[in-house]
């Protein structure tokens, strides 16, 4: 098996955090995606997947967890630096342009 590409370890986040309203979207969430391979996403709507895929294009930060791309641990780097991997080595296809 090739070498992984993007790593998520770990992974939690939450919204409305600390308050009565607070809902947890991802609970420890691993993902490993090696080089050339394919990945699908198949879910119930309001199960994370948005969620996971912006943490992992590295538009959103985790509340715990490790973000690895290329070997590089993104999740806590600063927003230039996100912004330069997001460049160099992200890319999404989506369904339809307004999911964006």
């Amino acid at each position: 098996m090739s070498e992984p590409v993007l790593e998520l370890a770990g992974i939690s986040k939450a919204y409305l955090k600390g308050t009565p309203a607070e809902v947890r979207v991802l609970s420890g969430l691993d993902l490993t995606v090696a080089r050339g391979e394919v990945v699908a996403l198949v879910a119930p709507s309001g199960a994370g997947k948005s969620t996971l895929l912006h943490i992992a294009g590295l538009l959103d930060r985790p509340d715990a967890g490790t973000v690895r791309l290329a070997g590089r641990a993104l999740e806590r780097e600063g927003e230039r630096a996100r912004t330069a991997a997001r460049r160099r080595d992200v890319g999404f296809v989506y369904q339809f342009h307004h999911l964006l």
